[in-house]
């Protein structure tokens, strides 16, 4: 059992409790939403397990469904599944306070401003696929775990920044998160192009480098056609459902 395992196992069933104690408290929480939460912490322990490591190892092709899965995919349902507002419903409400005073810290409004995340999960990307890091990588374990829980956590940082309907106080405005983006989808289909024309990384052979660009490419249109969909629906929530005042506030 490895450290992924132990770390979403345990949030996916904390998720579960708390989404058992809301119905039983009568405050209830949207099924679709534990669905979704629980699918992808499976989903991330799925892909870190030895035998998808050891493809993910030995195969670009198998690393790139691997990065994929845990730093676009998964992060996205684990961020929309709300679990600090989850979490909120079933604490006192000074910790309400304490969270909505953290994320109000200047390092942690850094931290979250969609920009930020945006060089944390596509930099981190060029990074890795651009230069001698992805070899580096394959002959460091300590170097390789680091990088896989950086990518979830970018991922989940990105969405959460972009579309993410927990509370976040002086989150900058919709059309700044959704021009954000475009730019991220831009650079994200540009490193897949560079990847499979220049050859990147160096250090694969040609045939999978140009196949799991392509997955990259086309399965990464999922995520960020998603994320738009969402900004387009607050969107339309802000400007014609929700008063002047709320504008720009994810609900």
């Amino acid at each position: 059992m490895n450290a992924f395992t132990l770390v979403f196992g345990a949030l996916a069933a904390l998720y579960a409790w708390g989404w058992w104690r809301s119905k039983r408290h009568g405050r209830g929480w949207p099924l679709w939403r534990l669905v979704i939460f629980v699918g992808s912490a499976l989903a991330i322990i799925a892909v870190m397990s030895p035998p998808l490591m050891h493809w993910a190892h030995t195969d670009f092709r198998g690393h790139m469904t691997v990065h994929l899965v845990a730093g676009m995919i998964a992060p996205l349902g684990l961020v929309m599944a709300a679990p600090m507002s989850l979490a909120l419903k079933n604490v006192p409400a000074h910790w309400g306070r304490r969270w909505v005073r953290f994320v109000s810290l200047p390092p942690i409004r850094v931290l979250g401003h969609p920009v930020t995340a945006a060089l944390l999960n596509i930099g981190g990307m060029m990074a890795l696929y651009l230069t001698d890091l992805y070899s580096a990588m394959r002959h460091s374990p300590g170097f390789a775990l680091w990088l896989h829980w950086h990518f979830v956590v970018a991922g989940c940082l990105f969405s959460w920044a972009i579309a993410g309907p927990d509370p976040a106080p002086r989150r900058p405005s919709l059309e700044w998160r959704f021009g954000v983006l475009v730019v991220s989808m831009a650079a994200h289909a540009t490193l897949s192009k560079w990847m499979a024309r220049f050859h990147f990384p160096a250090s694969v052979p040609l045939d999978q480098v140009q196949q799991g660009a392509e997955l990259m490419f086309y399965a990464g249109e999922l995520p960020e056609a998603l994320l738009a969909y969402l900004l387009a629906r607050q969107w339309v929530r802000s400007r014609y459902r929700e008063p002047a005042g709320a504008r720009g506030v994810t609900p």
